[in-house]
């Protein structure tokens, strides 16, 4: 028998580790023993194309891992593969494990759905495929016009390890992935995390192994897809301590290890590691969700609000790592006002990214299934976004759409900081006004960097010292790359540039760009070959107009 084990990333640069789960699951358990490989694609790629290049493997089974970003290319492609080739398909993943017998019933090109762990019940399903679909956990199959679903099995044991010699072949210096820890000790609403298993830890010097052979490979990036890795502090600790004691060393300078985390159960003894990290190994993603109390009541979120705001603080204070924080709009009992008041607040935590989502409502999470507690309207399609609930109507949420791009596209990029502080910390504006105004003026129009920075002069510039809204913008503007132009409006023609210009690029740095700002008589300049800075943006510093630094 020979399997092609698949999944379409939604991009390149992600090597996916689910199809690499189930290869290493097969050679452990199976007993029969089939030809596996695995072959991926993105979502972007030519599905036709794919099809045919998994056609040409001739494979008797296709196994697909389905999300909620990849699911309507993966049913085409098993389209175009069941239209031209006689094969078995079996689908898996959180698209499809929750929703199996709805997979069945309405595409007939998908033979079987297996949900639970594939480690384990996918070798039993090929072992078992031609023989008793009925002895093999988890799977849901037609059978005489009717379709069956087996129970799934819960397991205790940690999987075997996917980082099988062929991934590395295909790795290529990818971004790529580590499992330490299976399920969620949390059992939010909106997640399937907590639904998956009980929480389970992998064997630690499994672990540690794999840690080092990945940030061996090439790879710049490896992020865990623990749910909360912090669960358990302890074994957190020793993790993190694991990595700053090999980093350098058994761990290349320049791996950077991404970690979720629950920001307000941090212990001292894990912030204490955290400080002494060396500058860009760790990148921390701590799910905020809403600073409502009583909302993250409702969706059995819990959490001290208070402690986690103390505790993002300390960690940004580190100034050694890459904090992101994110909100997400729509959840049960928040209104437009509750979300604002949490967005200001988030906002000036000053975390180096932002996030605003949009809630989504997978198939098998509470808030999906339990209508009546958790009233809402969402699209039919994949990803399942909240259109309206009873605390924000349809216009909100639409309204919040342009709040998200001007999020992006002024603070989350690095490029606006300096007039958003000045809007902010000296204008005054609250953070939600600035990029909810703004963000619906511009209405999402995917204008380039010098009409975008036209815009927000063009908007604000009657709201506040016109002046200084023109210096920062211009600041701004030199710090985001050299090929970046400055809008012909925002510019001042003065002899005097010329003669700084001068002596700036004879006495200071020959790459050196400047901009007199005469509301404060300085020179600000930048020299564009350092990068400072977590916002990956260029480092500008002041001089007097004798060319003292200040």
């Amino acid at each position: 028998m020979k399997v092609v084990i698949s999944c379409l990333n939604s991009k390149y640069v992600h090597a996916s580790l689910s199809p690499w789960c189930l290869l290493a699951g097969v050679r452990e358990f199976s007993e029969t023993a089939p030809h596996c490989i695995v072959m991926e694609s993105t979502i972007n790629g030519d599905t036709e194309a794919f099809a045919r290049k998994i056609i040409d493997e001739k494979p008797d089974v296709i196994a697909f891992s389905c999300y909620i970003w990849n699911i309507t290319k993966t049913l085409e492609v098993c389209r175009i593969i069941k239209s031209n080739y006689a094969c078995r398909i079996v689908l898996g993943g959180p698209e499809a494990a929750y929703r199996p017998k709805d997979i069945l019933e309405k595409y007939d090109y998908i033979d079987f759905v297996l949900s639970g762990e594939g480690e384990w019940c996918f070798p039993e399903f090929l072992d078992n495929l031609n023989g008793n679909l009925s002895a093999v956990a988890g799977l849901t199959y037609r059978k005489d016009n009717s379709v069956f679903s087996n129970p799934e099995k819960e397991y205790q044991e940690t999987p075997p390890s996917p980082y099988l010699d062929e991934f590395f072949v295909s790795l290529d210096g990818r971004i790529s992935y580590i499992e330490t820890a299976r399920g969620c000790p949390y059992r939010c609403a909106f997640c399937l995390s907590g639904r998956c298993s009980p929480l389970r830890f992998f064997d630690i010097e499994r672990v540690k192994r794999d840690i080092i052979r990945l940030a061996k490979s090439g790879t710049q990036t490896v992020k865990f897809v623990d749910r909360t890795f912090n669960a358990d502090a302890q074994r957190a600790d020793e993790i993190l301590a694991f990595i700053k004691e090999n980093y350098g060393s058994e761990i290349p300078s320049g791996v950077c290890f991404h970690f979720e985390i629950a920001g307000d159960i941090l212990r001292e003894s894990t912030l204490e590691i955290l400080s002494s990290m060396p500058g860009g190994a760790v990148q921390l993603e701590i799910g905020v969700q809403s600073l409502n109390e009583e909302t993250l009541r409702r969706i059995n979120r819990r959490a001290d609000t208070n402690k986690l705001i103390e505790n993002v603080r300390k960690l940004i204070s580190f100034g050694n790592m890459h904090v992101h924080i994110d909100l997400i709009a729509g959840l049960t009992g928040e209104d437009i006002n509750s979300f604002e008041n949490g967005f200001n607040t988030a906002y000036f935590l000053k975390a180096h990214m932002l996030q605003l989502g949009f809630l989504k409502l997978l198939h098998g999470v509470d808030m999906r299934e339990n209508k009546e507690k958790y009233p809402c309207e969402f699209s039919d399609e994949p990803p399942y976004e909240v259109t309206s609930t009873p605390w924000l109507s349809g216009d909100e949420l639409t309204m919040l759409k342009g709040c998200e791009d001007a999020l992006d596209r002024l603070y989350n990029s690095g490029r606006f900081l300096l007039t958003l502080d000045y809007l902010t910390d000296e204008v005054g504006f609250e953070p939600f006004y600035v990029f909810n105004s703004f963000g619906n003026y511009v209405n999402g129009s995917k204008m380039r960097l010098t009409d975008y920075a036209q815009a927000l002069f063009d908007f604000f510039s009657d709201k506040c010292d016109k002046e200084i809204l023109r210096e920062k913008i211009v600041c701004d503007l030199l710090c985001c790359s050299s090929s970046v132009q400055i809008p012909d409006a925002l510019k001042v023609s003065d002899p005097l540039y010329k003669k700084l210009k001068k002596y700036f690029t004879e006495n200071v740095d020959k790459n050196i760009k400047i901009a007199i700002l005469y509301s404060k008589n300085q020179v600000f300049a930048v020299n564009q070959g350092k990068t400072k800075n977590l916002h990956n943006r260029y480092e500008g510093e002041y001089y007097d107009e004798n060319g003292n630094h200040i």
